[in-house]
């Protein structure tokens, strides 16, 4: 329960003649952790057909992500489709020949140029309108020895613009124009006076706007009339490429995502010998897999190679991946303590505990119905907006069992919005009370860190025995007996819970076990103060708790809507009445959250918990779309 899955590192030599079918059993079956030889022969080399197979990937992958923006909710939520993976040569003879793959790139690239297109003609359509009712006809422009040149001339900018545009009318011939933007200016000026438009140009508020490379030929009026019509051509040819994508979407998106999935495998197939070894004959794997699996996978490798292989268990100082088998709707949690540290294969596993612990310390921080039915409805909204096995989806999966133990928590406490309404619904049921039972809740809360730090240290002492660090391992026991038999002195002497001689003899034992502890810890002797600190620190479960409730309380107190009181008052306290409510749950989910986790990931994994484990990447891709059939 508390161990990773035992490994064990083997080598597979096989003929090269072999290479293919075994690298193929090899990945279908998912099983192995492949790592470099060491062993003094050449590296071997890719197949071949990495190359074609890599280019294939490029094709359908630009196509996927084409097609992915313009497939319809209802391609999303099609039934999903397997297909049958053919042996290579057939299938990249069908993935080169596919020709809804070249039609979505060409269509891709055609909206780009119309994309490109539209947006030159809506430049033109604004530069031209700047000048409408001037007079001016752009077919007359230039000449042998006139230029032309436009500005906007923004309207705070006119001021400081007001001398350069004298000097140039008193030169140059100057049209102006207003308009909504400011001042649309055309002047026509001598090619060779190069600095002619310095001091307009250097202006700040001034803009040149662009009117040669234009197609203007005409007045401004009749150019835009050209021009919209023009970009209303390229917009239905633009339309029309759309449809087509979609059409594209929803009837060879499929194959393309199952071609795309075959390929992929291809190429993990083609090139894993960048990993192996080789020799003129036989190559070389080695790698990491399940120990208990050993013989499983020698019968399949002996069925596959017909005997033209050798396999065998491998002696390693090499730290094994770690590889943890448990119930699906449980792999979030693991996706969390990955995310902190993965644990070591050599040490134990503390996953289960914080299972069990994060949601009953959560939900106790909470406890509400209320706000546990809110977060379960929040959690599950983000569980089906966010991909699996991502960090966040990770985080909602464990939020809804999370809300969970908010509502049973909640039910026990009899909390519903901060209202006692198990009367109503289990007639003589109240369950425990937060304000009257306080003692009770602090008592229980502290009891939960004594038992993890007592499990925590229990944990440290089987670590480090098996790490052959003997003196460290006696001190985790002797912090044990310290912390119980602290604990019962304590108990004994301020509460009267345990008569003279029995509070006595624990003071004697738990002296001298923390005596012990100090001097047998080492380095981690400074540690001793938080056997004391961590355990009473499970007392922030009863204080956020009890403040979550009692501000329930005093917003229901304060803020319970009435009719009574007329519409608009009950209006206005419904909606302080709710965003109160509303704040209260968000900072009890945070506070749970942030808490939770500190009480397990800092006062329990820090008495035995090293980390930092390599995890287990077997040779494997799993599909979604496409299947193998086993020869």
């Amino acid at each position: 329960m508390f161990r990773t899955a035992k490994m064990q590192k083997i080598r597979l030599v096989g003929l090269r003649s072999r290479r293919q079918e075994i690298v193929r059993k090899l990945h279908h079956l998912g099983v192995i952790d492949i790592r470099k030889s060491k062993l003094e022969i050449a590296d071997d080399v890719p197949e071949e057909s990495l190359p074609e197979i890599s280019e294939q990937i490029v094709r359908y992958s630009s196509a996927m992500t084409i097609l992915q923006g313009y497939a319809k909710k209802a391609v999303e939520k099609r039934a999903r489709e397997i297909s049958t993976q053919p042996k290579l040569h057939a299938l990249l003879a069908q993935a080169s020949g596919f020709k809804a793959v070249d039609d979505t790139l060409a269509l891709d690239e055609e909206i780009k140029v119309i994309d490109d297109d539209s947006a030159k003609l809506e430049s033109e359509i604004k530069t031209a309108s700047l000048f409408f009712g001037s007079g001016i006809d752009f077919s007359k422009l230039g000449g042998e020895t006139l230029a032309y040149e436009a500005f906007v001339i923004g309207k705070k900018a006119l001021r400081k613009a007001a001398a350069p545009l004298r000097e140039l009318r008193e030169r140059y011939e100057v049209i102006e124009n207003e308009s909504k933007s400011g001042r649309a200016v055309l002047i026509a000026y001598e090619k060779n006076d190069a600095k002619a438009l310095d001091g307009l140009e250097h202006v700040p508020g001034v803009r040149k706007i662009e009117i040669y490379g234009a197609d203007f030929n005409s007045t401004p009026e009749k150019v835009v009339e050209r021009l919209v019509r023009t970009r209303t051509g390229r917009e239905q040819e633009r339309r029309k490429a759309v449809a087509k994508l979609e059409t594209r979407a929803r009837e060879d998106r499929h194959r393309i995502e199952s071609t795309l999935e075959m390929l992929t495998v291809e190429a993990e197939r083609a090139g894993a010998g960048i990993n192996f070894k080789r020799t003129e004959s036989a190559f070389v794997v080695e790698g990491w897999i399940e120990k208990r699996r050993y013989v499983e996978i020698e019968a399949e490798m002996e069925r596959t190679a017909r005997g033209a292989f050798a396999m065998e268990a491998m002696d390693s100082d090499e730290l094994a991946p770690t590889l943890v088998s448990r119930p699906a709707f449980l792999k979030p949690f693991d996706n969390l303590m990955e995310f902190f540290s993965l644990p070591r294969s050599d040490e134990l596993d503390p996953t289960w505990i914080f299972i069990i612990s994060f949601p009953i310390f959560y939900g106790l921080m909470v406890s509400d119905v209320g706000y546990g039915i809110v977060s379960l409805l929040f959690a599950w909204f983000i569980d089906k907006r966010t991909e699996p096995d991502t960090l966040m989806n990770s985080v909602a999966k464990v939020w809804e069992i999370c809300a969970a133990a908010i509502i049973f928590f909640g039910f026990l406490s009899n909390q519903y919005f901060g209202f006692g309404l198990n009367q109503y619904l289990l007639p003589g049921f109240y369950g425990f009370d937060w304000l009257k039972d306080t003692p009770l809740v602090l008592g229980v809360t502290v009891l939960f860190g004594l038992a993890q730090v007592i499990v925590g240290l229990l944990f440290g002492f089987v670590n480090s025995r098996e790490h052959g660090h003997k003196k460290l391992a006696i001190a985790k026991l002797t912090s044990v007996v310290a912390i119980v038999a602290g604990t019962v002195a304590v108990s004994g002497g301020l509460l009267g819970m345990f008569n003279g001689t029995v509070t006595a003899i624990a003071t004697g034992v738990g002296i001298v076990a923390l005596v012990a502890t100090i001097a047998l810890s080492g380095v981690e002797a400074t540690e001793v103060v938080s056997l004391i600190s961590h355990p009473l620190s499970y007392a922030r479960i009863m204080g956020f708790g009890l403040a979550s409730v009692i501000l329930a309380l005093l917003i229901d107190k304060t803020f319970t809507p009435s009719l009574a009181a007329g519409i608009l008052p009950f209006l206005l306290t419904s909606a302080i009445f709710i965003l109160l409510h509303f704040v209260n749950m968000i900072l009890g989910i945070f506070e749970g959250l942030v808490q939770g986790a500190r009480l397990n990931f800092v006062e329990f994994f820090s008495k035995f918990y090293t980390g930092g484990g390599v995890k287990f990447k077997p040779f494997f891709y799993r599909r979604r779309y496409t299947k193998e059939v086993q020869s």
